[in-house]
């Protein structure tokens, strides 16, 4: 039996088929599925981020019954069951920001700060406020656990 080279052939066959733009596979609709793959990676974030970003709300006088300064800026609330956060900035100082909190709860104990920040706590510590020094003045933690909501 002879042998017969055939390397030439196909391959003058297969640049014939490339410069026709015959194509030996079938398309597959890549945008559709990558459309389908985005929406439904939407409707998982938008689901996720619901539980998980806070909701930035113009700034209430109170929060739990706890006072909020008049000066308070960018408010981010997270309600949970269990327990419920509030932080907002001032552009008042900590100093300052500790006597307001003083003044308008007076049952909140001052611990010493640490790194600048204050902390305030109520008596069965179920309410804590951090006042934490910032660029523009004072950034304030409120956090309600459910033994006072």
């Amino acid at each position: 039996m002879k042998h017969v080279n055939i390397r030439k052939p196909v391959l003058c066959f297969a640049l014939a088929l490339a410069a026709s733009h015959v194509c030996f596979a079938d398309t597959i609709s890549v945008d559709s599925s990558i459309n389908a793959q985005v929406q439904n990676q939407t409707k998982h974030q938008d689901g996720l981020s619901s539980k998980t970003t806070p909701s930035t709300v113009s700034c209430p006088s109170d929060f739990k019954q706890v006072k909020i300064s008049d000066d308070a800026r960018q408010c981010q609330a997270f309600d949970e069951s269990m327990t419920a956060v509030m932080i907002y900035h001032s552009p008042v100082s900590p100093s300052e920001m500790l006597s307001f909190y003083q003044a308008a709860h007076p049952s909140l104990k001052a611990h010493s700060p640490i790194s600048g920040r204050t902390l305030l706590t109520s008596e069965n510590k179920a309410l804590r406020v951090i006042i934490s020094p910032d660029k523009t003045g004072s950034q304030v933690d409120i956090l309600v656990t459910s033994n006072s909501k």
